[in-house]
């Protein structure tokens, strides 16, 4: 399905399977409780709206969802997106010293298409889910290929964090997400939209263990063939301040764009 979906692109229009993706979300979201309850409850609770203005970002929720996989697919079949940069010349800054340092991504907008346009002298190592498809990790090493960029899919004997202890050694690039604990027991607890809510230890303790600088970023869909991509520093004397640095980063941007912020579980739990 998803080898047909990439040829379809190569003679379809964005917006046609945008458009038929809208008709299918609302199906998806009847049998997608867990997922569809978490995702009110953040737009009530969190961001103040009333009921049925929350039910109506759910449903935005999910179609952005739907427009970024269907981007991806889009990309791999040679689509093009504009991709712009703020503060661009921050990350050139970076990567123009000697020494390694750590991006922090997160589950907001599209932050695989920022590592398609990130280009830079220093080699970028970015952990990636170990459980994609084939087809998906075939075209993702393809796109990466001329952006310096090499993947370390998350492994269970952990040798993952080892390639990236490495990589920031010899100074180069370590990219890993810094908003989900996935289940582990290391955990840092940070205000995050007006509660608590646990951040995973390990990126950080990678900043704070190797000395080195962090920027957080993200990758904002801006219209049908665009994107933004925000750089913003991290800073912190220790784990628990470079956890809510970057917390606070993400809740600025959680604030302007909530319908990019793809979180489907209690968060704050």
């Amino acid at each position: 399905m998803q080898r047909a979906l990439i040829r379809l692109y190569r003679i379809l229009p964005l917006w046609l399977l945008y458009g038929v993706m809208a008709l299918v979300i609302p199906f998806y979201i009847l049998f997608d409780g867990k997922g569809r309850l978490a995702s009110w409850r953040f737009f009530r609770k969190r961001m103040g709206y009333g009921r049925f203005g929350s039910a109506f970002h759910v449903y935005l929720n999910m179609f952005n969802m739907g427009m970024v996989v269907l981007d991806r697919f889009a990309a791999y079949a040679g689509k093009k997106f504009n991709v712009e940069r703020e503060d661009s010349g921050l990350y050139q800054l970076y990567c123009s010293g000697k020494d390694g340092f750590v991006i922090l991504s997160s589950h907001i907008g599209n932050y695989e298409m920022a590592g398609y346009t990130l280009l830079s002298p220093k080699h970028m190592n970015v952990l990636v889910y170990a459980g994609e498809t084939a087809t998906v990790m075939a075209n993702r090493e393809r796109m990466f290929e001329d952006c310096n960029v090499t993947m370390v899919p998350v492994s269970d004997d952990m040798s993952h964090l080892f390639k990236l202890n490495n990589a920031l050694a010899q100074g180069e690039v370590a990219s890993l997400p810094a908003d989900r604990v996935f289940g582990s027991s290391k955990a840092v607890r940070c205000s995050f939209l007006g509660a608590d809510a646990s951040f995973p230890a390990g990126p950080f303790t990678l900043v704070h263990s190797r000395e080195v600088s962090a920027l957080a970023v993200f990758c904002i869909k801006t219209g049908m063939k665009s994107y933004k991509v925000i750089l913003q520093p991290v800073d912190g004397g220790n784990i628990k301040e470079l956890a809510q640095a970057f917390a606070k980063e993400v809740e600025s941007v959680v604030r302007r764009w909530p319908d990019q912020w793809y979180n489907f579980y209690d968060f704050w739990a």
